[in-house]
C-alpha cells in the first residue's frame, strides 16, 4: 500500500519519529512528498516476523500502530528480547548487510516501510531531517544503555518495577491503567530472568499494593511514587 502522508495515523507516527514540530522545518514538505512517493504502508498479522536475524537489511520500518519486539537468538538456542517498540519508533536501521536481530509483531501492526538507500539519498538532500533522525537514533541508544544498567544493577523485582513504569509512560498516555501487549515470557526474556521469577515479582508488587493485575495483560499502577521508590531501591 502506498504511503498517504495525510492520514492521521501516518502523521502521528512520523511526528513521533522526527519530532512534533517537524512540519516547521524548511523543505519538510518536499521531504514528505518524496517519502510518500517512495515509501509504503504495510500491515502484518500478530506474532509474525517483519524480518529475521540474518535477513538482508534492506529496509527501515516505522510503526504506525500495534506493538513489536526485537529479539536475538543465543548460541544455546534461547533468546534475548532487547526492545519493545510502538508508534513512531524506528526498526531496522543498520550499517551491516544483514540484520543482527529479528523483529516480531506482538499484535497486528501497521508499519511504514522505507528502503535503506532511500533513507541515505533523502538525508543527503535534507540534512536537517537527517539530523532529527540521528537524534532519534541516539535517544534509542540511550534507552538501551539505561536498560543495560538496570539489568546489571537492579534486583529482579526492581527490574519489573522499572519495566512497568516505562510501560505506563509509553502505553498509558497519561493513564495509570494500561494493557501489556507482550506475554509474561516476553517480559522475562527482556528482563533477563526466568518466567517463574517474573511471576513472583508481579505477585510481590501486587501484594504490596503497588499495582493491580486485572489479567496477565491489564495492569493498573496504584501508587506511582512508591513504585518508583521501590524501583530505585
Amino acid at each position: 500500500m502506498s504511503l498517504d502522508i495525510n492520514k492521521v495515523s501516518i502523521k502521528t507516527s512520523l511526528s513521533s519519529c522526527f519530532g512534533n514540530n517537524v512540519k516547521e522545518i524548511e523543505a519538510s514538505n518536499e521531504f514528505f512528498n518524496e517519502l510518500a512517493d517512495k515509501a509504503e504502508e504495510i500491515t502484518i498479522g500478530s506474532h509474525e516476523y517483519l524480518f529475521r536475524e540474518n535477513d538482508p537489511s534492506d529496509y527501515v520500518y516505522v510503526p504506525v500502530s500495534g506493538a513489536l519486539m526485537l529479539e536475538r537468538s543465543t548460541s544455546t538456542g534461547s533468546r534475548q528480547v532487547f526492545a519493545f517498540l510502538f508508534t513512531g519508533n524506528i526498526i531496522g536501521n543498520a550499517k551491516d548487510t544483514w540484520y543482527t536481530f529479528s523483529a516480531k509483531t506482538l499484535t497486528e501492526s501497521t508499519v511504514i516501510k522505507i528502503h535503506q538507500k532511500m533513507i541515505r539519498d533523502i538525508f543527503d538532500k535534507y540534512p536537517i531531517i537527517a539530523q532529527r533522525y540521528q537524534e532519534m537514533m541516539q535517544h534509542i541508544l540511550s534507552l538501551i544503555l539505561d536498560q543495560l544498567f538496570i539489568m546489571g544493577q537492579k534486583t529482579a523485582h526492581q527490574r519489573i518495577a522499572h519495566f512497568l513504569l516505562d510501560m505506563e509512560h509509553r502505553l498509558g498516555h497519561g493513564s495509570t491503567r494500561f494493557h501489556l501487549p507482550m506475554s509474561r515470557q516476553d517480559i522475562a526474556d527482556y528482563l533477563g530472568m526466568s518466567l517463574e521469577t517474573g511471576s513472583r515479582g508481579f505477585s510481590k508488587l501486587k501484594k504490596e499494593g503497588l499495582i493491580q493485575i486485572d489479567s496477565n495483560y491489564q495492569i493498573t499502577i496504584l501508587n506511582g511514587a512508591n513504585l518508583k521508590t521501590y524501583a530505585e531501591g
